[in-house]
């Protein structure tokens, strides 16, 4: 799938994004070179893992050019931002920090497709119970 966003970076600034055991060992995995867990990974209090943030941004989150440096083995969630759940509601919600959310998901019925998706990852991958 080719890249539609406009490369502002704001889906990788102060980034929250849970990570799965799957993502962790796809990014380790990597040909990217000087990858381990200890450099992008951190435990938040809820026992989840997250990606870590430099300076504001994603580990991966390249500034000169506006792109992640792991674009093809980045996270799930980060695939499909920027739909996210929200635990407290309970539901899947664009995130205003996208300014071009309509290219990935045009109309409802392509929002509620990927929320399933969203729903079942958190559930089988990243024990749903905790978030």
């Amino acid at each position: 799938m080719k890249n539609k966003c406009v490369d502002c970076g704001n889906c990788c600034r102060e980034t929250e994004m849970i990570l799965s055991a799957r993502d962790i060992e796809r990014i380790e995995n990597s040909d990217s070179k000087n990858v381990t867990i200890a450099n992008f990974v951190k435990k938040t209090k809820d026992g989840l893992y997250q990606l870590k943030n430099i300076d504001g941004y994603c580990v991966f989150f390249d500034a000169t050019t506006n792109l992640c440096k792991i674009y093809t083995v980045r996270p799930q969630g980060c695939r499909f931002y920027p739909l996210i759940y929200d635990s407290d509601k309970k539901i899947c919600v664009l995130d205003q920090d996208c300014p071009r959310p309509e290219l990935f998901y045009p109309n409802k019925q392509s929002h509620m497709k990927t929320c399933k998706k969203i729903v079942r990852f958190l559930e089988k991958q990243v024990l749903f119970t905790k978030l």
